[in-house]
């Protein structure tokens, strides 16, 4: 029972820590731009449907013997076309991803100099990418240790954050004029929310320590519940202290409300959290393109360097913006995808008995349903 109970919890630090990402940093601005309610919704609403998908997904993976990503079992159930959708939607997404970090990185870095050298925020992301390339090109990394020390700190320390906003605060705040529509944090809160690519990982957990596989319920469950109590209370305490200075990247705002110090510590941390989340992400997109794609290293290389701050050339520079349509375009496919796959394993499989959720057929047609009409919604309203 104790050794199940450490598999458990070892699950849903891997869950948590997949989820929890630069997407909860844009969701007190969110608050300020839609209102308290429809954000409370969504945090709830995508509480629920996010927590089914990753069981979904855990009974595509537990279904299938071999190894794939999304998109390869995409191809394996629905065929050639839908899979290639999928595998475009995973390249924009990662590239995407990379490119959030590459913005909040320039962001945070032109916060934290600014005292001492004032620069425009499209340099301070120039320098940023540059330096992050040249660390890229050394394979000069941080090890996954320091990595989840650093994530652990930073987390810990905008908890502290939250709990000095929420005594520096004021319920007058929330009844702010909102300036968007309801749908305007669809995108925003989908793309916070997602970890489906943890969902492999912890399966291969739980085969290597002999548990059975339908300990990933309680598991998903948990570890999607938690980062939506979170964000919660991290969006809603920012706003309540910084109201309509409220910034998009969160902390800027808080300035002359919660003690400076506490401000620059965060920013810092913050900053070397982007720092090596960026590099993780880049190495990912290089080994991706080598071993899926069969790229060259040098072209791989030179992909995931040149494309993100290509991309930012032509104007793609506003990173709440590009989170909503993440959200809402991409985050939507790979949902509608899971859906459709586990619906064809249902019907190609019909010997074989579900191990973690069997969702009825009926369901899985509205459920669908609210990804693709939500989905076309949020887009349009982030923008």
């Amino acid at each position: 029972m104790f050794g199940k109970k450490i598999v458990f919890w070892e699950g849903v630090a891997l869950l948590v820590g997949t989820i929890i990402g630069a997407g909860y940093l844009v969701l007190p601005y969110s608050v300020l731009q839609a209102g308290a309610l429809p954000n409370l919704f969504w945090l709830v609403f995508f509480g629920c449907c996010v927590t089914i998908l990753h069981l979904l997904y855990a009974e595509i993976v537990v279904a299938t013997p071999e190894n794939h990503r999304l998109p390869g079992y995409v191809g394996a159930y629905l065929g050639k076309g839908p899979e290639l959708v999928s595998i475009a939607s995973f390249i924009f997404g990662i590239f995407g991803g990379l490119l959030v970090y590459l913005l909040l990185g320039g962001r945070f870095l032109q916060l934290l100099i600014a005292p001492a050298l004032p620069i425009p925020q499209q340099l301070a992301v120039v320098v940023f990418w540059f330096a992050l390339s040249v660390l890229l090109i050394s394979k000069l990394g941080v090890s996954s240790k320091i990595n989840l020390g650093i994530t652990t700190v930073t987390v810990s320390l905008f908890a502290i954050v939250s709990a000095v906003s929420v005594t520096r605060g004021t319920f007058d705040n929330f009844s702010i004029p909102a300036g968007h529509s309801f749908f305007f944090p669809y995108g925003l809160v989908l793309y916070a929310l997602v970890g489906s690519l943890a969902i492999p990982e912890i399966i291969k957990l739980l085969k290597k320590r002999n548990q059975s596989v339908s300990l990933i319920r309680p598991i998903g469950i948990v570890g999607t519940i938690i980062p939506v109590i979170v964000y919660a209370l991290f969006a809603f305490a920012i706003f309540s202290a910084s109201g309509s200075h409220t910034t998009q990247e969160a902390i800027e705002g808080l300035r002359g409300i919660v003690p400076n110090w506490l401000v620059w510590a965060t920013l810092f941390l913050a900053f070397l959290e982007i720092v090596t989340s960026y590099f993780t992400f880049g190495i990912s997109i290089i080994e991706t393109f080598r071993k899926d794609f069969s790229m060259k290293k040098i072209w791989a290389t030179l992909l995931a360097i040149a494309l993100p701050i290509v991309l930012f050339g032509i104007g793609i520079d506003d990173f709440v913006k590009l989170i909503g349509v993440l959200g809402s375009v991409l985050a939507t496919i790979d949902s509608l995808a899971i859906i459709l796959v586990y619906r064809a394993i249902k019907k190609q499989k019909p010997e074989y008995k579900p191990q973690v959720v069997a969702l009825p057929q009926w369901a899985l047609i509205p459920f669908a349903l609210v990804f693709l009409i939500g989905g076309v919604l949020g887009f349009v309203y982030s923008l």
